[in-house]
């Protein structure tokens, strides 16, 4: 019987397009509420389609930022030259998490 190890490798690239995702999507929320005066913008479209699979999409991202601030803690001593903006992105994505959930939050409640 023979156990199979994952590549490291594939395992960093995997984080980095979480990661990379995760800044994306925080980027498209923040110009959806920028630009919300903007009839039919391009990121409002875009949150549209997000809001139709929001639990999804919220349960990847939960999960994402989880992993990655695991990942962060875990191997700090590893991301030398980049750490700096590794650090500041995972923050964001951190912080897009909890901001999006408390605003998502409230505009499902009855306050209304």
């Amino acid at each position: 019987m023979s156990q199979q190890s994952t590549d490291p490798q594939i395992e960093q690239k995997m984080l980095d397009f979480s990661l990379i995702l995760l800044v994306a999507y925080n980027a498209v929320f923040l110009l959806d509420i920028l630009f919300s005066a903007v009839p039919d913008n391009a990121a409002a479209q875009a949150m549209d389609f997000i809001d139709t699979r929001r639990g999804w999409i919220t349960l990847f991202e939960a999960l994402a930022a989880a992993s990655l601030f695991a990942d962060l803690v875990v191997r700090f001593d590893h991301y030398g030259k980049g750490r700096n903006l590794r650090v500041f992105a995972i923050a964001i994505a951190g912080a897009g998490l909890v901001f999006k959930a408390f605003t998502f939050y409230l505009n499902s409640s009855y306050l209304e």
